[in-house]
């Protein structure tokens, strides 16, 4: 198991209102970096070095430039010089610097997010910007009350507000610089700051972030507070902490004072400071706070006795944008219908046979860098694993879990020998170049952030399927998901019989993302139907705009068909099929030996690199039964780049992570499935068992309760039943779908978005 005792990872990832699919996978702001404080300055559990939130990561473009590839904003290298704060904006909105002419004036919590607490005078990475004389830099925003006092980020790591005639161009004697910004991307953000989610939690819709609704009643020094955030149970979450100064600062609205925190969020917020877990650079005894009069952040004696906020980050399957889909069991006919023979391993997909799976659940998307990141910095952390020769292993060990970008440029993780960081823009794109080992080490960290069993033994690599965590679909399991429902007539691909190159990225599909340097992935999906716009997503190609068809199969699951190979967690077996069981098959106890004398994994769902041309259109091996062992990537066989292979995880069907447990199937219930998409924007599927023939009764209904579709009234026959609700001519909001008959009610939650 991953002990992470201390040291903990934690993403945050933002979601702003309903969007669609894809609208989740913008690098939207506003993903707070950490602090970059590393040091240790007390025993106390709960320090700011404990956690790790969203490694800082910068990369200099090399034209005077620096992209922050977490906030996805672009600075400038060297700030402007100092001026008086009237000349500020009008500098930055005519500066061209780095064929950019679309510069502006920093808010305030863009211009703090670049602070590094592991730094001092300035608090800046200076590996990155240049130090100057600056003391101040100017953000674009007035002190609430007060018009004459501009909000400043000031070189020791604070923000507060001061009078425009400090600088000296105005007659004062310091120092007020200017550091322009911009957007790679749109950054807009849409529906409330806050959302009360009734549980005592408040969750920060711009940063991702969930707070204590109530503050402690009682001040304390900044170590009982530490203390203190260990003792609390709320919204069903334990792992609540002090918030680091980043975090804490956040919360602050430079249009409110006397409070500048929102109170009708933080009602008992009203005045006085609140501590950060943030201890002040070279001197142990002091730490930052906030003070909420104004939202200035400065730093106290740690035994002073202050007010006390705490947060959480997600740690769970929500936290790094994780989302599962409920694949129901049954049986089908597993094998090519269609007569393909792979010249490379012809013959393996036959005879087609008759299998049976139980139900499980299905990651709906591959599994990205940013996931990835996230458990190789707690697996790090932890002191799981080491990397050697830019490769990434089990600590003691040489099996290779997965490969570095410095160890070739098409790898999107990057270790600076302290951290993983994100090398470019691929956060939300799957990882590639990760080995089978490492997929399976990935599902068992994910196991322990979910409290489930680790299905996997890192030592044998055996997998024990009785465990309720998270493990590598088995090949029967894959091709039942990705066959999405499609059983009578059995399809060639997941959706059709003919490639569609708009649903899926393949190879030369004409995508936005064909242009650059490789892996040529799309971020995991993208192809939901709707118009993508460059604006967005900032992708490489010149189009300003690209119209996707919707790929999610019958299940809703995305990328069944290209982008990237996903493993299993089968040994590949050229002549399995002939000797396979018929309940649940995992595959054969050991590999089939490929030419360089080793057994490999299989793999499915084919990549967005090489294939076959079928009419044309090169379908990049992504027929839906189509089988390949992880020896054959490309020409350069066995020693191939992996810069097309990913994965995607499964698990059991049980209730540990909010989904109804098959179990009531077994018990004789009758069980409502959850709709999918859901989300949805015009229809959606709605599946339903009943364990005997009854008289049934399925109904939506509005959050008033008012009726506003019957989608089944009748005597219908024992097992699965499938129907579609067109939600087209209602307004987006919540709708509860129930079904009634011969057992209990079961009732769903649907989300109609416009």
């Amino acid at each position: 198991m991953i002990n992470l005792s201390r040291k903990l990872i934690i993403i945050c990832v933002i979601v702003c209102g309903w969007h669609s699919a894809s609208e989740a996978q913008k690098l939207l702001k506003f993903k707070l970096p950490d602090s970059g404080q590393t040091g240790s300055n007390t025993s106390t559990a709960g320090e700011d070095s404990d956690f790790l939130i969203n490694p800082p990561s910068l990369t200099d473009n090399g034209d005077g430039t620096i992209t922050d590839n977490n906030t996805g904003l672009m600075w400038q290298k060297t700030d402007g010089g100092e001026m008086i704060f009237e000349n500020a904006g009008p500098y930055c909105t005519g500066l061209s610097l780095g064929g950019h002419t679309d510069w502006r004036l920093p808010t305030g919590i863009e211009l703090f997010s670049i602070n590094n607490y592991n730094n001092l005078n300035p608090a800046l990475n200076t590996v990155y910007f240049t130090q100057t004389q600056a003391q101040y830099w100017w953000t674009s925003e007035k002190e609430a009350d007060d018009s004459t006092k501009i909000w400043v980020v000031n070189a020791g790591g604070g923000i507060g507000a001061h009078p425009k005639s400090e600088t000296m161009s105005a007659g004062g004697t310091k120092y007020f610089n200017v550091r322009a910004v911009r957007d790679l991307i749109k950054t807009v953000f849409q529906g409330p700051h806050f959302t009360d989610k009734g549980d005592g939690t408040i969750k920060d819709n711009y940063t991702g972030l969930t707070w204590q609704k109530i503050q402690s009643a009682n001040t304390m020094s900044w170590e009982d507070a530490l203390a203190y955030s260990r003792t609390v149970s709320l919204g069903g979450k334990t792992d609540w902490r002090l918030p680091n100064v980043k975090e804490l600062q956040s919360l602050n609205d430079v249009l409110l004072s006397k409070p500048s925190f929102d109170k009708t969020y933080f009602p008992n917020c009203l005045s006085g400071n609140y501590w950060s877990s943030t201890s002040m650079k070279q001197t142990a005894l002091k730490a930052w706070d906030i003070n909420i009069d104004y939202g200035i952040v400065s730093y106290s004696d740690k035994t002073a006795l202050e007010n006390v906020l705490l947060m959480r980050g997600g740690m769970d399957n929500a936290g790094i944008n994780l989302t599962e889909v409920h694949i129901p069991g049954g049986e089908y006919e597993m094998g090519d219908h269609f007569g393909f023979v792979d010249p490379h391993h012809p013959s393996d997909e036959l005879p087609v046979h008759l299998v049976r799976v139980d139900s499980f659940n299905l990651a709906k998307t591959e599994t990205t860098n940013q996931q990835y990141l996230a458990f190789l910095n707690a697996a790090l952390l932890s002191g799981l694993i080491q990397v050697n020769n830019n490769k990434v292993h089990l600590a003691g060990d040489t099996v290779t879990l997965c490969y570095t970008h410095e160890y070739a440029a098409y790898y999107s993780i990057s270790y600076d020998g302290t951290v993983f960081l994100l090398a470019d823009f691929r956060a939300n794109h799957p990882m590639v170049g990760v080995l089978w080992p490492g997929a399976a080490a990935f599902c068992n960290w994910l196991s322990d952030l979910n409290g489930l069993q680790e299905c996997y033994d890192l030592t044998t690599w055996d997998c024990d399927f009785t465990k309720n965590g998270y493990r590598l679909p088995t090949e029967a399991e894959w091709e039942y998901a990705g066959r999405g429902g499609h059983l009578d007539p059995y399809l060639n691909y997941e959706n059709g019989n003919t490639v569609i190159v708009s649903e899926a990225n393949l190879p030369n599909s004409g995508d936005p993302y064909e242009t650059g340097s490789y892996p040529l992935t799309t971020p995991v999906g993208f192809y939901d139907g709707s118009l993508k716009l460059k604006s967005d997503f900032n992708w490489p190609g010149s189009v300003s705009s690209y119209q996707t068809t919707d790929g999610a199969n019958g299940f809703g699951l995305y990328d069944m068909q290209g982008n990237v190979w996903e493993l299993i967690n089968d040994w590949y077996g050229q002549d399995y099929y002939s000797i396979s069981p018929y309940d649940n098959p995992k595959g054969p106890d050991a590999g089939f030996i490929m030419p360089d004398g080793k057994p490999y994994r299989g793999m499915r769902g084919g990549n967005w690199y090489n294939g076959y041309d079928t009419n044309g259109v090169n379908d990049g091996h992504s027929r839906v039964s189509n089988r390949n062992p992880s020896y054959y990537r490309g020409p350069q066989d066995p020693y191939h780049p992996w810069y097309h292979i990913g994965f995607r995880v499964a698990r059991k069907y049980s209730t540990i992570t909010g989904i109804y447990d098959h179990g009531m199937q077994d018990a004789g219930y009758m069980m409502l499935q959850q709709n999918y998409p859901n989300p949805f924007e015009r229809i959606t599927t709605i599946k339903f068992y009943l364990p005997q023939p009854a008289h049934i009764i399925l109904t939506v209904r509005n959050t008033l309760g008012r009726e506003v579709a019957v989608l089944a009234d009748g005597q219908e026959n024992e097992g699965w039943h499938t129907v579609s609700w067109d939600g087209s001519q209602v307004p987006g909001g919540i709708y509860l779908c129930t079904l009634t008959g011969s057992t209990h009610p079961s009732t769903i939650k649907m989300i109609k978005i416009n």
